[in-house]
């Protein structure tokens, strides 16, 4: 089995990440009569059937991006080790390394999803921090390791619309650590739309992926059978095969 149309996973995952956050304008900026322009995202303060759907789309979207990074990861390992002959060095560690703080972006987004508890505000709040950092750092890595690998899987103009994409995100970040416990610095509003900033930056980010996956494909796993008194090992599949050739002639 081929699967030829992988590139709708990127696509997938901003279909999961925007049902959230509108679940979160519905429930909370309509429901709870707070302001249409900028609603509330950071808020907690909705109907136990909100949290639920939005933890339920939250979730898919983090199950999605953890595929993602491994399908990315896979991608550059067939792309520059496979195909074009390229020795394993620094670059396949990289890739394997930023495939890791995708799983833990993932990992972390989870998190967020169900501690919409009050009373696991703490968690909630290290995971929203430690999430966006991670996210932020994969962004980064993704957009240099993409850049730095020539012949690039995309064109030159994909490459400096993400950077552009991470640099407003990192602008966005920062501003928000910084003054999000300081009111005299910055009101309420400025602080979600920081929030509204960085989400939408990492989403855009992770769905331009699509561009390089348009032209890849995934193989189903192969499962090969192997004797256990068997000294060499070879697998019953290729075994069997061989027998009948030899059969045949």
């Amino acid at each position: 089995m081929v699967l030829t149309k992988i590139w709708l996973i990127p696509i997938f995952y901003g279909f999961c990440a925007i049902s959230a956050t509108a679940t979160k304008y519905f429930f909370v900026s309509l429901l709870k009569k707070y302001p249409h322009i900028l609603p509330f995202l950071a808020s907690r303060d909705a109907s136990l059937f909100g949290e639920c759907v939005f933890a339920h789309f939250v979730s898919y979207s983090a199950f999605l991006l953890m595929l993602i990074a491994y399908i990315r990861h896979r991608q550059t390992v067939e792309y520059y080790a496979h195909r074009l002959g390229w020795e394993n060095s620094m670059w396949r560690v990289m890739s394997t390394v930023i495939a890791g703080v995708g799983f833990f972006t993932a990992l972390c987004i989870t998190v967020i999803a169900h501690c919409e508890d009050p009373e696991l505000a703490v968690v909630h709040e290290w995971a929203d921090t430690v999430a966006f950092a991670a996210g932020l750092l994969y962004a980064w890595a993704q957009a240099v390791l993409t850049w730095s690998l020539v012949p690039r899987m995309c064109t030159l103009r994909v490459c400096v619309f993400r950077f552009m994409i991470v640099l407003v995100e990192s602008v966005a970040f920062v501003f928000y650590r910084f003054v999000k416990d300081d009111e005299k610095l910055s009101p309420p509003w400025l602080l979600e739309a920081s929030l509204w900033i960085i989400a939408i930056c990492f989403h855009i980010f992770i769905i331009t992926f699509f561009i390089e996956l348009r032209f890849s494909y995934l193989h189903s796993p192969k499962v090969a059978f192997v004797r256990a008194e068997e000294t060499d090992r070879v697998p019953i599949l290729q075994r069997n095969e061989e027998d009948e050739m030899n059969n045949n002639s």
